[in-house]
């Protein structure tokens, strides 16, 4: 991120810096000569110019238009050249900032830093800041575990405001003297220069301001501090991004559930069992919230697993003129149980499985759903599963949550081991999910023996092809099926977001339509609920 920001923004203010350097050495040898030329061709104009030279750049603004008169006037007349001058020195002494001013002793005098941050308290603020040391070469902050994003927030404002006085006004200035226009200035435009706010930036005034950016975990953002998220997405603010480390648990705090963890629990700090049921809450999901009712702010669900897709959606963030959101799947190793070099090999799990599918919102698309959301970079985008294929084993099976789930330690409670010759007795996984959807688990139906949605603990399984070619077998607790079936739904709704027809959906609904109703015998349909669900998917 920082790397990406750096990168697109550095140019920017070097051009800047060129540019301003050129005008002020316009008005070095024009700019007296044209005032004097304005203020024979319109008077009131010419004195509004220098009224302003004197408001905004000589800091002689007041409380009010009067305490702005006055203080003008006690300062004495301000000469042509006195005008001219101090637009010169603010227009190089900006250009200097933005391209020649050295950040620190040793560092290249490569301009002032084009980024803040400030940080939710966790373990972005641990790993990233640990004293003696700190390796972020701009200013940053971390605050209260929910009040990164506010204090970003505020960041980002003053940031519009410096830009406005140091950058925008002064340039704007020159251009006018600069021109050729008949008109130097009138009340209207001395009024929007001294109150200058980004809602009357250009769009390359915009992309030349510094950048915020608000990092923290799940927990900060999603849970404690989700309001304070909420508000600052609303804003939409042009310079100001959010990075949600989403991993979906308090990491810093020893492992205890978040919003965001897995539906199926069972970590360190969170057992489940028979008395608790593990976590029968629904994850939540902040990009999917803020792509509905938050404004307009640019939304991507990303990670590691697609570094490209990442990079591409965090500069179409700083290109855009509101707030960029960003929620990536961030494994926690220690936590989630798995390598310490296995991070973005999970991603790609957590999202090939639909555990954290990869989407970005882009609200310059259009006015509708289906033109802004982008699914691209998921596997098998028009249905529920994505269908691998094992080279050494040449099994061919649905990629699932509970594929997934194998492959990381936290969910060891919700795994067993089968021998080949019991899975006669217990039920394919691919079955199971054909027999209920989630308004079923809503109604607990899954608890009801005899009902098609019936889930037996422990009773489900799944094929795990080994790298030696070999074919092994686990059983699934109640919580991981019920996580398989939750996180479809999820799926589901962001294909029909982005206008994606799931085959896979209208025949399963089709099927169970035909099973309540009696159309197909309930002994038929457990007997072969994926065949039939196959025969309503050519028909469909």
């Amino acid at each position: 991120l920082v790397t990406l920001t750096e990168a697109y923004m550095r140019p920017i203010y070097h051009t800047r810096a060129d540019r301003l350097v050129d005008k002020a050495g316009r008005l070095d040898k024009e700019g007296a000569a044209r005032l004097k030329a304005f203020a024979a061709r319109d008077r009131e104009g010419y004195d509004i110019f220098h009224r302003t030279i004197a408001h905004v750049l000589m800091g002689l603004g007041g409380e009010d238009d009067a305490d702005t008169a006055a203080r003008i006037e006690a300062n004495g007349p301000i000469s042509d050249e006195e005008a001219v001058a101090a637009l010169t020195a603010v227009l190089r002494q900006d250009a200097f900032n933005h391209k020649g001013w050295q950040a620190q002793d040793g560092r290249l005098a490569n301009g002032m830093s084009v980024m803040a941050m400030g940080a939710h308290t966790g373990c972005n603020t641990v790993y990233g800041s640990t004293p003696p040391n700190n390796p972020h070469p701009y200013p940053w902050m971390n605050s209260l575990f929910q009040d990164g994003v506010t204090v970003t927030w505020m960041f980002g404002e003053s940031f519009i405001v410096d830009h406005a006085r140091r950058s925008v006004v002064p340039e704007r200035l020159a251009d006018a003297l600069l021109s050729d226009g008949s008109t130097l200035m009138d009340e209207d435009n001395y009024f929007d220069l001294t109150r200058m706010t980004d809602t009357l930036m250009t769009d390359q005034e915009i992309t030349e301001l510094p950048r915020a950016w608000a990092v923290g975990g799940d927990g900060g953002m999603g849970d404690i501090g989700f309001q304070n998220v909420s508000k600052v997405v609303l804003q939409n603010r042009p310079n100001v991004g959010i990075l949600m480390l989403d991993t979906q648990v308090y990491s810093n705090t020893g492992g205890q559930n978040s919003d965001s963890s897995p539906m199926a629990g069972g970590f360190d700090m969170n057992q489940f069992g028979r008395a608790s049921q593990g976590k029968m809450v629904e994850k939540k999901g902040l990009a999917e919230i803020f792509t509905s009712g938050h404004g307009s702010p640019l939304v991507a669900q990303v990670s590691m697993a697609n570094p490209p897709k990442l990079y591409r959606a965090i500069l179409d963030g700083l290109a855009y003129r509101g707030t960029a959101f960003y929620q990536c799947f961030t494994t926690c190793q220690p936590e989630h149980g798995v390598g310490d070099d296995q991070s973005n090999f999970q991603a790609r799990l957590a999202r090939d499985s639909r555990g954290l599918p990869e989407f970005v919102f882009d609200p310059k698309q259009g006015e509708t759903y289906a033109e802004c959301f982008d699914l691209k970079g998921n596997p098998a985008v028009a249905k529920d599963w994505w269908e691998a294929r094992h080279k050494a084993s040449g099994l061919r099976y649905h990629y699932t949550i509970a594929h997934w789930a194998v492959t990381e330690a936290r969910f060891r409670k919700h795994l067993k081991r089968a021998k080949e010759d019991q899975i006669g007795e217990l039920l394919h996984l691919d079955d199971m999910l054909v027999r209920l959807t989630m308004n079923d688990i809503v109604y607990r139906r899954h608890l009801v023996e005899g009902h098609r949605a019936f889930v037996p603990n422990f009773g489900v399984y799944i094929e795990v092809p080994q790298d030696d070619g070999t074919i092994q077998y686990r059983t699934l607790s109640r919580q991981l099926v019920l996580y398989c079936v939750e996180r479809r739904k999820a799926w589901r709704l962001l294909q029909s977001r982005a206008g994606v027809v799931n085959k896979d959906y209208v025949a399963q609904k089709a099927l169970l339509a035909a099973v309540d109703s009696g159309e197909v015998a309930l002994d038929d349909f457990f007997a072969r609920s994926f065949e039939l669900l196959k025969e309503r998917q050519a028909a469909v």
